[in-house]
């Protein structure tokens, strides 16, 4: 496992993410799944795919990578698309390199994929509509669904419900955790609910 700096590439499976709250997520997750000698990189944010991705061509180790795989929210925009069109314009990657829908892995050297969160088949828009799926049947729940509802129907609710949802979540936990990744640390997202399995999958190509 190792987190990154941009300019040095220590694996040959590198997995791009938007921050470093997604890093410890997947480093969480990547090791439940047993797999090993991968790079997580948090880029810094989705506008940074477009500014920073084809720096990678140029970073130490970028020529010995077997695997490269981006994973991004789905937000607002056309996502997949999106980093398909810096894969291609910017990093100068063919259309045959890359795969041809989300989370699958194209062919060639490296091998690329991309996942865009929460998956194909759940509801929500990012990665913190996953874990909530992973616990929906988690007592703290109901609470957190009431919080929800009520929050909602201020003059000034919050700009993102999930983010607020998974918050009041980690916090209704035992001990304290405030991000996603930390609250991955301390096992309290389900890594064995089967909403991850599309997930799962597209991570065992880097094995």
């Amino acid at each position: 496992m190792c987190t990154t700096e941009r300019r040095e590439i220590k694996q040959p499976k590198l997995l791009v993410v938007e921050g470093k709250d997604d890093v410890d997520f997947f480093v969480n997750l990547l090791d439940t799944l047993n797999i090993h000698n991968y790079f997580v990189w948090g880029i810094g944010g989705k506008y940074k795919f477009n500014i920073d991705l084809e720096d990678l061509k140029s970073a130490r180790g970028f020529s010995d990578l077997t695997h490269l795989g981006i994973i991004r929210d789905r937000d607002s925009d056309d996502a997949f698309k999106s980093i398909k069109n810096i894969l291609s314009r910017k990093m100068g990657f063919s259309e045959e390199h890359l795969p041809k829908k989300n989370a699958t892995f194209g062919r060639g050297s490296p091998r690329i994929g991309i996942f865009i969160t929460p998956g194909s088949n759940i509801d929500g828009t990012m990665l913190e509509d996953l874990c909530l799926k992973t616990v929906e049947n988690h007592p703290a729940m109901h609470c957190v669904n009431q919080f929800a509802d009520c929050v909602a129907a201020l003059a000034d609710p919050p700009k993102n419900l999930s983010k607020a949802k998974t918050l009041a979540f980690l916090a209704a936990q035992r001990e304290e955790a405030n991000t996603i990744g930390l609250g991955a640390s301390k096992g309290y997202w389900d890594m064995s609910a089967s909403c991850l399995d599309e997930l799962k999958h597209f991570l065992q190509h880097l094995r």
